[in-house]
C-alpha cells in the first residue's frame, strides 16, 4: 500500500513529526519508520508518534509492525503531522493449514529452542538507547533517560557500558530505580536452568515440560509466514511462569516476537515502604527480533509496562505505572577500549548514574533523543514539579 502526502519538494534537512494509527485509529506503538531501502530510521513511542530526520525530501517512508501490512508513505514536503494508517496483515486460521493446532506449535517450539541453543555463542554489539517514566496516581514523577554500549547474544544481555544519562525524580512513594535489570537480566529470551530461574519462559530446553502451546492463527509479515502461537503455564507448574503470545517464521523457526504477561510480585520487594503491600499488578513485556544472518534473528528491542497497585499504612491505595522501552538504534562491532561489563543484578540504575557527570550539551542536539517524542503530560508534570533544573 502507497499513500502520498504533500505536493512541493523541500531540499533541506528536514524533521518529520508524525503518528501511526490501526484501522481503528488505535496508536500503534514501537513501529519501525524508517527510509525505503536505506539504514535511517526510528520506531513510534507507545503513543504511535515518531520524529524522524531526513537529508532532503520528497522521500518515502516505509513503516513495519508485527501484525500489520508493510505501508509506504511518500512525503513531499515537511508541513504538518502525518498520520499513518497500518492495515492488519492477512491471516490464516490454523484449521486451514494444519489437522493438530496444538502439535504443530509444540514442534515449532522445539525447533525455535533448538536454534537458539545452537547459535548460543554468537556475539553481537550495538548501541542502544533506554527510557523509562512512571506516572504515580495519573502524575508522572519519574523518568530516565540512558545510552550504552551493548555486548549481546541471542539468550540475553551479555554486558553494558553505560553512556551518558539523565534522570528526574519527586521524591515519595513507589520508585523504580532498577527497573531496567527486568529488561537486562530477569527476562532472557530463553534459559538453560530453570532451577536457577525466578521467572520460567516458553523457550528453551524444557519449555514443552513447562507450558502448553496452541497455534492461534497465521500471519503474512514482510513476505514471511510467522505463526502465532498462545502460551499457558502447565497447571502444577511451581514457579512463576508468564503466559503471552510467540511470533516464529514457519519456514526457518526463527523468533520474531515474544509477548509476556505475568505477576511482577515474584520479583519485586518493596524496599523503604514498611507496612505496604502490593494489592494488585500486572507486567506486560514485548521483545521484538530481526533478521541477521542466514535464517536467524537478533534483538532489536524491549518494551515493557507495570501496572502496580499498592495498599498504603494508611489503608489507601496508591496506583503506579512505570513503562519503559530499550532498543538499539546501531549495531556495530566490538568497539575498542570499551569493556563491556557484566553489570551486577544487584546493580542499580541511579546509583550507576549519579557516579557520572551530568552533561546538558549532549542533550541538545541529540538525533536518537529527537527521534523519541516525550508524552507532553510528562513535560508539564516535571517541570510543574522543577525537577529538570536539578538534573
Amino acid at each position: 500500500m502507497t499513500l502520498l502526502a504533500g505536493q512541493a519538494a523541500l531540499a533541506q534537512s528536514v524533521t518529520l513529526a508524525g503518528r501511526v494509527v490501526d484501522e481503528l485509529q488505535r496508536p500503534v506503538p514501537y513501529a519501525s519508520v524508517g527510509i525505503k531501502g536505506g539504514q535511517q530510521g526510528t520506531a513510534t513511542n507507545e503513543t504511535g508518534e515518531f520524529n524522524l530526520r531526513v537529508p532532503s525530501l520528497p522521500q518515502q517512508l516505509e513503516i513495519l509492525s508485527i501484525g500489520y501490512a508493510p505501508t509506504l508513505l511518500l512525503v513531499r514536503t515537511g508541513d504538518g503531522p502525518l498520520t499513518v494508517v497500518l492495515p492488519a496483515s492477512a491471516v490464516v486460521l490454523p484449521e486451514v493449514r494444519v489437522r493438530n493446532p496444538e502439535l504443530a506449535a509444540r514442534e515449532l517450539v522445539r525447533r525455535a529452542s533448538a536454534k537458539l541453543l545452537r547459535h548460543e555463542k554468537q556475539t553481537y554489539y550495538g548501541k542502544a538507547f533506554y527510557r523509562q517514566k512512571t506516572r504515580q496516581n495519573g502524575i508522572y514523577r519519574e523518568f530516565f533517560d540512558a545510552f550504552y554500549d551493548v555486548e549481546f547474544n541471542n539468550r540475553h544481555i551479555v554486558g553494558w557500558d553505560l553512556g551518558e544519562s539523565r534522570y528526574a525524580v519527586k521524591p515519595g512513594g513507589f520508585t523504580f530505580a532498577n527497573f531496567s535489570a527486568l529488561i537486562r537480566v530477569a527476562l532472557p529470551t530463553f534459559i538453560k536452568h530453570p532451577g536457577r530461574a525466578k521467572l520460567l519462559t516458553p523457550l528453551g530446553p524444557h519449555a514443552l515440560a513447562q507450558f502448553d502451546f496452541t497455534l492461534k492463527e497465521i500471519q503474512t509479515s514482510q513476505g514471511r509466514e510467522l505463526a502465532v502461537i498462545r502460551f499457558e503455564p502447565k497447571s502444577g507448574v511451581a514457579k512463576p511462569a508468564p503466559s503471552g503470545l510467540l511470533y516464529i517464521d514457519q519456514q526457518t523457526a526463527a523468533l520474531h516476537r515474544r509477548e509476556m504477561t505475568f505477576s511482577m510480585s515474584s520479583l519485586l520487594t518493596l524496599n523503604g515502604l514498611p507496612n505496604t503491600r502490593i494489592e494488585t499488578d500486572q507486567f506486560r513485556v514485548v521483545s521484538d527480533y530481526a533478521p541477521v544472518a542466514d535464517s536467524l534473528t537478533r534483538l532489536v528491542g524491549t518494551r515493557a509496562q507495570c501496572d502496580m497497585v499498592l495498599r498504603l499504612p494508611d489503608g489507601k491505595l496508591d496506583s503506579t505505572h512505570v513503562a519503559g522501552s530499550f532498543f538499539f538504534y546501531q549495531y556495530t562491532s566490538r568497539l575498542p577500549g570499551h569493556v563491556y561489563a557484566d553489570v551486577p543484578h544487584k546493580s542499580k540504575d541511579l546509583q550507576q548514574i549519579m557516579t557520572r557527570p551530568y552533561n546538558p550539551a549532549f542533550w541538545l542536539d541529540n538525533a536518537v533523543v529527537k527521534d523519541s517524542p516525550l508524552d507532553e503530560k510528562l513535560i508539564r508534570d516535571l517541570e510543574g514539579q522543577q525537577v529538570f533544573r536539578r538534573l
